[in-house]
């Protein structure tokens, strides 16, 4: 959740003053327009999952979650080649970092969090 604002902020500082991970949105200031409203979309999808997560069946939140980190990973394999040809390649490690670490925590919290894979079933 705390990312959301952060890379908001980091998108426009690259659009505005061309420095960061995004200074390549400089050059194509039409893909702005996307991470500005994905960035707090998967905010939003933060707090529904946080919140989720202390109801009564927990790990189906996870595995939205999970399934929320899996859009932007398949986008960037399904776009690779236009994306490492524009000026945004060299933010796309942040981008395995922030979803494959996304999905990771999740898989953990499924497999090791003790009670976690009965939590959703009714005494």
């Amino acid at each position: 959740m705390a990312l959301t604002p952060l890379l908001t902020v980091a998108t426009y500082v690259g659009l505005f003053a061309g420095v960061g991970p995004y200074g390549g949105l400089a050059e194509n200031p039409m893909a702005v327009a996307g991470l500005v409203q994905a960035y707090p979309l998967m905010g939003l999808v933060a707090v529904a999952m946080w919140m989720g997560s202390h109801g009564p069946a927990p790990k189906h939140f996870s595995g939205l979650a999970i399934a929320a980190h899996c859009v932007p990973l398949s986008a960037l394999a399904i776009l690779w080649q236009p994306i490492m040809d524009s000026a945004i390649a060299p933010a796309i490690p942040l981008s395995f970092l922030i979803h494959g670490g996304g999905i990771t925590a999740e898989l953990c919290s499924l497999l090791l969090v003790p009670g976690a894979p009965t939590r959703d079933k009714e005494p």
